[in-house]
């Protein structure tokens, strides 16, 4: 059963008033996504956020470590300081006193277990970031200790 006549579509098209409303409603569709995308873009990072708070903590972490390798040295437990003063190394800014004590230090330590080497690569370290830490008689011992060891082999 076939509908004997047909509807009859429309062949002039949508009316104005209906083009009228959709360019319209386009055309603030598209102005609050511009909005949005704009009020995102010129949001500031959460990133940028933590760095800025990131130097206050950077220095209550270096003391931390600071107290716990200084107490660690006392008790004799050199390894386990160094690994401390290692850490106040890393955190610290690259020129800053507290990283040339940190790096003096460690090269203390490893020249007080006889690991001359070792200790040279610290105190190099502590003497590149601060030359007024008195390095040069520590400096000069592993020298020599690794130059009799050398001419001895």
């Amino acid at each position: 059963m076939t509908n004997p006549t047909p509807e009859k579509i429309p062949t002039d098209g949508v009316s104005k008033k209906l083009k009228a409303f959709v360019l319209l409603l386009t055309a603030v569709t598209l102005m609050a996504l511009v909005a949005v995308f704009t009020k995102l873009a010129m949001k500031p990072r959460g990133q940028a956020k933590i760095e800025s708070t990131a130097p206050a903590s950077n220095q209550s972490l270096s003391d931390e470590y600071n107290a716990v390798g200084t107490r660690l040295m006392n008790s004799g437990l050199k390894e386990q300081a160094i690994d401390q003063f290692i850490a106040i190394w890393e955190i610290q800014r690259v020129g800053s006193p507290e990283r040339a004590k940190a790096a003096q230090k460690v090269g203390r330590l490893y020249a007080d277990l006889g690991n001359c080497q070792e200790a040279l690569v610290w105190l190099f370290r502590a003497e590149a970031a601060d030359s007024t830490l008195p390095l040069q008689p520590l400096m000069d011992s592993c020298l020599a200790k690794i130059r009799s060891v050398k001419s001895s082999k």
